[in-house]
Protein backbone atom coordinates (compact mmCIF):
# COMPACT_ATOMS: atom_id res chain seq x y z
CA UNK A 1 0.00 0.00 0.00
CA UNK A 2 2.77 2.47 0.82
CA UNK A 3 5.80 1.19 -1.03
CA UNK A 4 9.27 0.77 0.44
CA UNK A 5 11.20 3.72 -0.99
CA UNK A 6 10.32 6.35 1.57
CA UNK A 7 13.49 7.61 3.28
CA UNK A 8 11.49 8.75 6.30
CA UNK A 9 9.50 6.75 8.89
CA UNK A 10 5.70 6.64 8.57
CA UNK A 11 3.77 7.33 11.76
CA UNK A 12 0.62 5.53 10.66
CA UNK A 13 -0.93 4.02 7.55
CA UNK A 14 -4.38 2.64 6.87
CA UNK A 15 -6.38 1.22 3.95
CA UNK A 16 -9.97 0.31 3.24
CA UNK A 17 -11.11 -2.25 0.63
CA UNK A 18 -14.75 -2.17 -0.52
CA UNK A 19 -16.17 -5.21 -2.35
CA UNK A 20 -19.59 -5.82 -3.92
CA UNK A 21 -22.38 -6.38 -1.31
CA UNK A 22 -22.59 -10.12 -2.07
CA UNK A 23 -19.10 -10.53 -0.60
CA UNK A 24 -20.56 -10.14 2.90
CA UNK A 25 -21.70 -13.78 3.00
CA UNK A 26 -18.86 -15.22 0.93
CA UNK A 27 -16.13 -15.60 3.57
CA UNK A 28 -13.74 -12.73 2.79
CA UNK A 29 -10.48 -12.88 4.79
CA UNK A 30 -7.80 -10.22 5.32
CA UNK A 31 -4.31 -9.89 6.81
CA UNK A 32 -1.58 -7.25 6.81
CA UNK A 33 2.23 -7.23 6.90
CA UNK A 34 4.69 -4.45 7.79
CA UNK A 35 8.37 -3.68 7.76
CA UNK A 36 11.17 -3.31 5.26
CA UNK A 37 11.28 -5.32 2.04
CA UNK A 38 11.17 -9.03 2.86
CA UNK A 39 9.95 -8.59 6.43
CA UNK A 40 7.31 -10.94 7.89
CA UNK A 41 6.19 -8.62 10.70
CA UNK A 42 2.46 -8.21 11.34
CA UNK A 43 2.27 -4.89 13.16
CA UNK A 44 -0.99 -4.13 11.40
CA UNK A 45 -4.59 -4.82 12.37
CA UNK A 46 -6.95 -6.29 9.77
CA UNK A 47 -10.69 -6.85 10.11
CA UNK A 48 -13.58 -7.67 7.82
CA UNK A 49 -17.01 -6.08 8.32
CA UNK A 50 -19.59 -7.26 5.82
CA UNK A 51 -18.26 -6.53 2.34
CA UNK A 52 -15.47 -4.25 3.56
CA UNK A 53 -11.94 -4.91 4.84
CA UNK A 54 -10.09 -2.42 7.07
CA UNK A 55 -6.31 -2.26 7.68
CA UNK A 56 -4.32 -0.06 10.06
CA UNK A 57 -0.76 -0.15 11.35
CA UNK A 58 -0.36 -0.69 15.09
CA UNK A 59 3.10 0.92 15.30
CA UNK A 60 5.08 3.39 13.19
CA UNK A 61 6.78 2.08 10.07
CA UNK A 62 10.57 2.47 9.98
CA UNK A 63 12.45 4.25 7.20
CA UNK A 64 11.94 2.25 3.99
CA UNK A 65 9.27 0.25 5.79
CA UNK A 66 5.85 -0.28 4.27
CA UNK A 67 2.39 -1.79 4.64
CA UNK A 68 1.22 -4.74 2.53
CA UNK A 69 -2.36 -5.97 2.58
CA UNK A 70 -3.65 -9.38 1.56
CA UNK A 71 -7.35 -9.98 0.87
CA UNK A 72 -8.83 -13.34 -0.01
CA UNK A 73 -11.86 -12.92 -2.30
CA UNK A 74 -13.84 -16.05 -3.21
CA UNK A 75 -14.37 -16.66 -6.92
CA UNK A 76 -17.51 -15.07 -8.39
CA UNK A 77 -17.55 -11.98 -6.19
CA UNK A 78 -15.54 -9.78 -8.56
CA UNK A 79 -15.91 -10.17 -12.32
CA UNK A 80 -12.70 -11.45 -13.86
CA UNK A 81 -11.19 -9.23 -16.57
CA UNK A 82 -11.65 -10.37 -20.15
CA UNK A 83 -8.76 -11.24 -22.52
CA UNK A 84 -8.79 -7.82 -24.18
CA UNK A 85 -8.71 -6.07 -20.82
CA UNK A 86 -5.79 -8.20 -19.66
CA UNK A 87 -3.99 -7.55 -22.94
CA UNK A 88 -4.51 -3.82 -22.49
CA UNK A 89 -3.12 -3.99 -18.96
CA UNK A 90 -0.13 -5.99 -20.18
CA UNK A 91 0.67 -3.55 -22.98
CA UNK A 92 0.17 -0.55 -20.70
CA UNK A 93 2.53 -2.03 -18.13
CA UNK A 94 5.07 -3.22 -20.75
CA UNK A 95 5.25 -0.64 -23.56
CA UNK A 96 8.71 -1.99 -24.46
CA UNK A 97 6.82 -4.78 -26.26
CA UNK A 98 6.28 -2.31 -29.12
CA UNK A 99 10.04 -1.98 -29.71
CA UNK A 100 10.45 -5.09 -31.94
CA UNK A 101 7.46 -4.04 -34.06
CA UNK A 102 8.81 -0.50 -34.46
CA UNK A 103 12.24 -1.92 -35.24
CA UNK A 104 10.89 -4.19 -37.94
CA UNK A 105 8.80 -1.40 -39.49
CA UNK A 106 11.69 1.08 -39.67
CA UNK A 107 14.32 -1.46 -40.79
CA UNK A 108 12.02 -2.96 -43.42
CA UNK A 109 11.23 0.51 -44.79
CA UNK A 110 14.92 1.42 -44.90
CA UNK A 111 15.70 -1.84 -46.69
CA UNK A 112 12.93 -1.20 -49.24
CA UNK A 113 14.29 2.28 -49.92
CA UNK A 114 18.04 1.65 -49.88
CA UNK A 115 18.88 -2.04 -49.62
CA UNK A 116 16.78 -4.00 -52.09
CA UNK A 117 18.58 -5.51 -55.08
CA UNK A 118 17.00 -4.97 -58.49
CA UNK A 119 15.62 -7.91 -60.44
CA UNK A 120 18.43 -9.02 -62.80
CA UNK A 121 15.91 -10.44 -65.24
CA UNK A 122 17.84 -13.69 -65.48
CA UNK A 123 18.28 -16.83 -63.41
CA UNK A 124 21.38 -18.71 -62.34
CA UNK A 125 22.57 -21.18 -64.99
CA UNK A 126 25.97 -22.92 -65.33
CA UNK A 127 28.56 -20.74 -67.10
CA UNK A 128 31.93 -22.01 -68.29
CA UNK A 129 33.91 -18.91 -67.29
CA UNK A 130 33.67 -16.06 -64.79
CA UNK A 131 32.77 -12.49 -65.73
CA UNK A 132 35.71 -11.09 -67.72
CA UNK A 133 36.16 -7.89 -65.75
CA UNK A 134 36.02 -9.44 -62.25
CA UNK A 135 39.15 -10.97 -60.66
CA UNK A 136 38.69 -13.74 -58.07
CA UNK A 137 38.71 -11.43 -55.04
CA UNK A 138 35.99 -9.24 -56.51
CA UNK A 139 33.89 -12.29 -57.40
CA UNK A 140 34.14 -13.54 -53.82
CA UNK A 141 33.27 -10.13 -52.37
CA UNK A 142 30.34 -9.63 -54.76
CA UNK A 143 28.76 -12.98 -53.84
CA UNK A 144 28.40 -12.33 -50.11
CA UNK A 145 28.84 -8.52 -49.96
CA UNK A 146 31.87 -8.77 -47.70
CA UNK A 147 35.61 -9.32 -48.03
CA UNK A 148 36.75 -12.54 -46.38
CA UNK A 149 40.28 -13.70 -45.73
CA UNK A 150 40.02 -16.12 -48.66
CA UNK A 151 39.37 -13.17 -50.96
CA UNK A 152 42.81 -11.87 -49.97
CA UNK A 153 44.71 -15.16 -50.22
CA UNK A 154 43.10 -16.16 -53.52
CA UNK A 155 44.53 -12.94 -54.95
CA UNK A 156 48.02 -14.16 -54.04
CA UNK A 157 47.33 -17.47 -55.78
CA UNK A 158 45.91 -15.64 -58.80
CA UNK A 159 49.08 -13.54 -59.04
CA UNK A 160 51.08 -16.78 -58.99
CA UNK A 161 48.92 -18.30 -61.74
CA UNK A 162 49.44 -15.19 -63.88
CA UNK A 163 53.22 -15.40 -63.51
CA UNK A 164 53.95 -12.62 -61.02
CA UNK A 165 54.82 -14.80 -58.03
CA UNK A 166 56.26 -18.25 -57.40
CA UNK A 167 55.30 -20.05 -54.19
CA UNK A 168 57.78 -22.47 -52.62
CA UNK A 169 56.70 -24.74 -49.78
CA UNK A 170 59.46 -25.46 -47.26
CA UNK A 171 59.61 -27.85 -44.33
CA UNK A 172 61.87 -27.82 -41.29
CA UNK A 173 62.22 -30.48 -38.58
CA UNK A 174 61.56 -29.38 -35.04
CA UNK A 175 62.31 -31.54 -32.00
CA UNK A 176 63.18 -34.35 -34.46
CA UNK A 177 59.50 -35.19 -34.74
CA UNK A 178 57.41 -32.30 -35.97
CA UNK A 179 57.66 -30.54 -39.31
CA UNK A 180 57.35 -26.77 -39.37
CA UNK A 181 56.03 -25.55 -42.69
CA UNK A 182 56.80 -22.18 -44.18
CA UNK A 183 56.36 -20.67 -47.61
CA UNK A 184 58.82 -18.63 -49.63
CA UNK A 185 57.49 -16.18 -52.19
CA UNK A 186 59.59 -15.26 -55.24
CA UNK A 187 58.79 -12.14 -57.25
CA UNK A 188 59.04 -13.03 -60.95
CA UNK A 189 58.13 -9.71 -62.58
CA UNK A 190 59.68 -6.35 -61.68
CA UNK A 191 57.57 -3.38 -60.73
CA UNK A 192 57.80 -1.84 -64.19
CA UNK A 193 55.75 -4.78 -65.52
CA UNK A 194 52.85 -4.28 -63.09
CA UNK A 195 50.82 -2.00 -65.37
CA UNK A 196 47.98 -4.49 -65.77
CA UNK A 197 47.45 -5.05 -62.04
CA UNK A 198 44.63 -3.65 -59.93
CA UNK A 199 45.34 -1.28 -57.08
CA UNK A 200 44.97 -3.93 -54.38
CA UNK A 201 47.18 -6.38 -56.30
CA UNK A 202 49.95 -3.77 -56.46
CA UNK A 203 49.57 -3.02 -52.76
CA UNK A 204 49.81 -6.72 -51.96
CA UNK A 205 52.97 -7.25 -54.01
CA UNK A 206 54.63 -4.07 -52.71
CA UNK A 207 54.09 -5.05 -49.08
CA UNK A 208 54.95 -8.74 -49.49
CA UNK A 209 58.24 -7.92 -51.19
CA UNK A 210 59.31 -4.91 -49.15
CA UNK A 211 62.67 -6.50 -48.39
CA UNK A 212 63.52 -7.71 -51.87
CA UNK A 213 62.46 -10.19 -54.51
CA UNK A 214 62.28 -13.12 -52.06
CA UNK A 215 60.42 -13.24 -48.79
CA UNK A 216 59.00 -15.85 -46.46
CA UNK A 217 55.45 -15.98 -45.19
CA UNK A 218 56.64 -16.10 -41.58
CA UNK A 219 58.47 -12.78 -42.04
CA UNK A 220 55.12 -11.09 -42.72
CA UNK A 221 53.79 -11.93 -39.27
CA UNK A 222 52.85 -8.86 -37.18
CA UNK A 223 53.58 -6.63 -40.17
CA UNK A 224 51.19 -7.27 -43.04
CA UNK A 225 48.06 -6.57 -40.96
CA UNK A 226 48.60 -2.82 -41.38
CA UNK A 227 47.80 -2.97 -45.10
CA UNK A 228 44.76 -5.30 -44.87
CA UNK A 229 42.28 -2.40 -44.46
CA UNK A 230 43.78 -0.74 -47.54
CA UNK A 231 43.50 -3.94 -49.61
CA UNK A 232 39.91 -4.52 -48.51
CA UNK A 233 39.03 -0.91 -49.23
CA UNK A 234 40.58 -1.13 -52.70
CA UNK A 235 38.64 -4.31 -53.53
CA UNK A 236 35.34 -2.68 -52.57
CA UNK A 237 36.33 0.54 -54.34
CA UNK A 238 37.02 -1.45 -57.51
CA UNK A 239 33.54 -2.99 -57.36
CA UNK A 240 31.99 0.42 -56.78
CA UNK A 241 33.98 1.97 -59.63
CA UNK A 242 32.68 -0.74 -61.95
CA UNK A 243 29.12 0.19 -60.99
CA UNK A 244 28.31 -3.00 -59.12
CA UNK A 245 26.60 -1.31 -56.15
CA UNK A 246 23.94 1.29 -55.56
CA UNK A 247 24.47 0.92 -51.81
CA UNK A 248 27.88 -0.42 -50.82
CA UNK A 249 28.30 -2.51 -47.65
CA UNK A 250 29.84 0.47 -45.86
CA UNK A 251 27.04 2.87 -46.82
CA UNK A 252 24.52 0.12 -46.08
CA UNK A 253 25.94 -0.10 -42.58
CA UNK A 254 25.58 3.69 -42.24
CA UNK A 255 21.95 3.56 -43.39
CA UNK A 256 21.35 0.78 -40.87
CA UNK A 257 22.77 2.93 -38.05
CA UNK A 258 20.53 5.81 -39.14
CA UNK A 259 17.53 3.48 -38.91
CA UNK A 260 18.63 2.42 -35.42
CA UNK A 261 18.77 6.08 -34.39
CA UNK A 262 15.27 6.68 -35.78
CA UNK A 263 14.05 3.75 -33.68
CA UNK A 264 15.87 4.55 -30.46
CA UNK A 265 15.36 8.32 -30.20
CA UNK A 266 11.54 8.28 -29.73
CA UNK A 267 11.75 5.53 -27.10
CA UNK A 268 14.54 7.39 -25.34
CA UNK A 269 12.60 10.67 -25.24
CA UNK A 270 9.43 8.97 -24.00
CA UNK A 271 11.44 7.36 -21.19
CA UNK A 272 13.32 10.54 -20.24
CA UNK A 273 10.23 12.73 -20.12
CA UNK A 274 8.23 10.18 -18.14
CA UNK A 275 5.60 9.56 -20.79
CA UNK A 276 6.25 5.81 -20.57
CA UNK A 277 8.41 3.47 -18.54
CA UNK A 278 9.89 0.78 -20.76
CA UNK A 279 11.68 -1.12 -18.00
CA UNK A 280 8.94 -2.07 -15.56
CA UNK A 281 9.51 -5.75 -16.30
CA UNK A 282 13.17 -6.64 -16.65
CA UNK A 283 12.87 -9.92 -18.52
CA UNK A 284 10.29 -8.61 -20.98
CA UNK A 285 12.49 -5.58 -21.69
CA UNK A 286 15.51 -7.81 -22.18
CA UNK A 287 13.62 -10.11 -24.54
CA UNK A 288 12.24 -7.18 -26.56
CA UNK A 289 15.70 -5.63 -26.88
CA UNK A 290 17.29 -8.93 -27.94
CA UNK A 291 14.62 -9.50 -30.60
CA UNK A 292 15.09 -5.94 -31.85
CA UNK A 293 18.86 -6.36 -32.05
CA UNK A 294 18.37 -9.58 -34.05
CA UNK A 295 16.05 -7.72 -36.46
CA UNK A 296 18.60 -4.92 -36.87
CA UNK A 297 21.45 -7.36 -37.58
CA UNK A 298 19.31 -9.27 -40.08
CA UNK A 299 18.42 -6.16 -42.09
CA UNK A 300 21.90 -4.59 -41.90
CA UNK A 301 23.25 -7.73 -43.59
CA UNK A 302 20.68 -7.15 -46.35
CA UNK A 303 21.35 -3.44 -46.74
CA UNK A 304 24.08 -3.59 -49.43
CA UNK A 305 22.21 -3.11 -52.69
CA UNK A 306 23.67 -4.06 -56.03
CA UNK A 307 22.98 -2.15 -59.18
CA UNK A 308 21.35 -3.85 -62.15
CA UNK A 309 24.82 -4.49 -63.53
CA UNK A 310 25.96 -5.85 -60.19
CA UNK A 311 22.92 -8.10 -59.88
CA UNK A 312 23.60 -9.58 -63.30
CA UNK A 313 27.27 -10.02 -62.44
CA UNK A 314 26.21 -11.81 -59.25
CA UNK A 315 24.08 -14.20 -61.33
CA UNK A 316 27.06 -14.79 -63.64
CA UNK A 317 29.40 -15.55 -60.73
CA UNK A 318 26.85 -17.93 -59.24
CA UNK A 319 26.51 -19.58 -62.63
CA UNK A 320 30.27 -20.09 -62.82
CA UNK A 321 30.22 -21.50 -59.28
CA UNK A 322 27.48 -23.88 -60.38
CA UNK A 323 29.66 -25.03 -63.27
CA UNK A 324 32.64 -25.70 -60.99
CA UNK A 325 30.42 -27.68 -58.64
CA UNK A 326 28.86 -29.83 -61.37
CA UNK A 327 31.50 -30.19 -64.07
CA UNK A 328 32.67 -33.71 -64.88
CA UNK A 329 35.82 -35.14 -66.40
CA UNK A 330 34.37 -35.60 -69.88
CA UNK A 331 33.65 -31.91 -70.18
CA UNK A 332 37.05 -30.91 -68.77
CA UNK A 333 38.92 -33.03 -71.31
CA UNK A 334 37.59 -30.78 -74.06
CA UNK A 335 38.76 -27.58 -72.33
CA UNK A 336 42.27 -26.01 -72.54
CA UNK A 337 44.95 -27.74 -70.44
CA UNK A 338 45.46 -24.70 -68.22
CA UNK A 339 41.80 -24.61 -67.15
CA UNK A 340 42.50 -26.16 -63.74
CA UNK A 341 45.04 -23.63 -62.52
CA UNK A 342 43.49 -20.70 -64.40
CA UNK A 343 40.22 -20.97 -62.53
CA UNK A 344 41.58 -22.39 -59.26
CA UNK A 345 41.78 -18.91 -57.61
CA UNK A 346 38.09 -18.39 -58.44
CA UNK A 347 37.25 -21.77 -56.90
CA UNK A 348 39.14 -20.72 -53.74
CA UNK A 349 37.32 -17.38 -53.60
CA UNK A 350 33.96 -19.15 -53.89
CA UNK A 351 34.87 -21.98 -51.51
CA UNK A 352 34.48 -24.80 -54.07
CA UNK A 353 38.13 -25.72 -54.60
CA UNK A 354 37.60 -29.30 -53.41
CA UNK A 355 34.90 -29.95 -56.03
CA UNK A 356 37.06 -28.30 -58.67
CA UNK A 357 40.11 -30.41 -57.80
CA UNK A 358 38.08 -33.62 -57.60
CA UNK A 359 36.77 -33.06 -61.12
CA UNK A 360 40.37 -32.97 -62.42
CA UNK A 361 41.49 -36.14 -60.63
CA UNK A 362 43.34 -38.29 -63.16
CA UNK A 363 43.24 -35.62 -65.87
CA UNK A 364 46.08 -33.29 -64.86
CA UNK A 365 49.44 -35.05 -64.65
CA UNK A 366 51.96 -32.20 -64.45
CA UNK A 367 52.10 -29.85 -61.46
CA UNK A 368 51.86 -26.08 -62.05
CA UNK A 369 55.27 -24.44 -62.29
CA UNK A 370 54.29 -21.61 -59.94
CA UNK A 371 54.06 -23.84 -56.85
CA UNK A 372 57.00 -25.91 -55.60
CA UNK A 373 56.52 -28.60 -52.97
CA UNK A 374 59.29 -30.57 -51.22
CA UNK A 375 57.23 -33.76 -51.40
CA UNK A 376 58.30 -34.53 -54.94
CA UNK A 377 55.56 -37.11 -55.46
CA UNK A 378 53.49 -37.63 -58.57
CA UNK A 379 51.04 -34.79 -59.08
CA UNK A 380 47.55 -35.24 -57.71
CA UNK A 381 45.00 -32.44 -58.07
CA UNK A 382 43.31 -33.26 -54.77
CA UNK A 383 46.59 -33.32 -52.82
CA UNK A 384 47.81 -30.19 -54.60
CA UNK A 385 44.63 -28.32 -53.71
CA UNK A 386 44.88 -29.57 -50.12
CA UNK A 387 48.43 -28.18 -49.87
CA UNK A 388 47.34 -24.92 -51.46
CA UNK A 389 44.46 -24.59 -49.02
CA UNK A 390 46.87 -25.19 -46.13
CA UNK A 391 49.04 -22.40 -47.51
CA UNK A 392 45.99 -20.17 -47.82
CA UNK A 393 44.97 -20.86 -44.22
CA UNK A 394 48.48 -20.14 -42.96
CA UNK A 395 48.62 -16.95 -45.03
CA UNK A 396 45.26 -15.77 -43.70
CA UNK A 397 46.45 -16.19 -40.12
CA UNK A 398 49.79 -14.54 -40.84
CA UNK A 399 48.33 -11.60 -42.76
CA UNK A 400 45.92 -10.84 -39.91
CA UNK A 401 48.39 -11.37 -37.06
CA UNK A 402 49.17 -8.25 -35.05
CA UNK A 403 51.48 -7.62 -32.09
CA UNK A 404 49.77 -7.84 -28.74
CA UNK A 405 48.82 -4.41 -27.46
CA UNK A 406 50.37 -3.38 -24.16
CA UNK A 407 47.22 -2.44 -22.31
CA UNK A 408 46.39 -2.92 -18.67
CA UNK A 409 42.97 -3.52 -17.27
CA UNK A 410 41.55 -3.23 -13.84
CA UNK A 411 39.60 -6.45 -14.11
CA UNK A 412 36.64 -7.05 -11.86
CA UNK A 413 36.55 -5.20 -8.57
CA UNK A 414 35.77 -7.11 -5.42
CA UNK A 415 33.47 -6.13 -2.64
CA UNK A 416 30.09 -4.50 -2.89
CA UNK A 417 28.10 -7.42 -4.16
CA UNK A 418 24.38 -7.75 -3.68
CA UNK A 419 22.74 -7.70 -0.30
CA UNK A 420 20.42 -10.55 0.47
CA UNK A 421 16.69 -10.29 0.84
CA UNK A 422 13.50 -12.10 0.01
CA UNK A 423 10.28 -11.19 -1.69
CA UNK A 424 7.39 -9.87 0.33
CA UNK A 425 4.36 -12.07 0.48
CA UNK A 426 2.11 -9.18 -0.48
CA UNK A 427 3.93 -8.46 -3.71
CA UNK A 428 4.99 -4.83 -4.03
CA UNK A 429 4.83 -3.43 -0.52
CA UNK A 430 6.82 -3.91 2.65
CA UNK A 431 6.50 -6.90 4.90
CA UNK A 432 6.31 -10.51 3.92
CA UNK A 433 4.80 -13.75 5.12
CA UNK A 434 2.38 -16.15 3.51
CA UNK A 435 -0.51 -15.00 1.36
CA UNK A 436 -3.92 -16.68 1.64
Amino acid sequence: MTGNDWEVPIAAASANVTLPPKAAAAGVRAQGFTGVYGSAERQAAARVEGSKAYFETTSPLPMRGGLTIDVYIPKGIVNAPGPLTELGWFLESNPIIFLPFATFAVMFTMWRLKGRDPDPGMSVAPLYEPPKDLPPAECGALVDDRIDSRDITCTLVDLAVRGYVKIEETSEKQLLIFDRKDYVFHLLKPKKDWQGLTGYERVMLENIFLGGETTSLSSLRNRFYTVLPMIKGDIMAALKQKGMYNTTPESGYAWGLLAVALIAIPFFLLQVYGVANFFLSGWIAAAAILVSVAIVIFFIRLMPAKSLRGARAWVAVRGFEEFMNRVDGDRLRTMPPDTFEKYLPFAMALGVEEHWAKAFAGIIQNPPNWYVSPQGSMFNSMMFTHNLRAMSTSASQTFASAPRSSSTGSGFSSGGGFSGGGFSGGGFGGGGGSAF
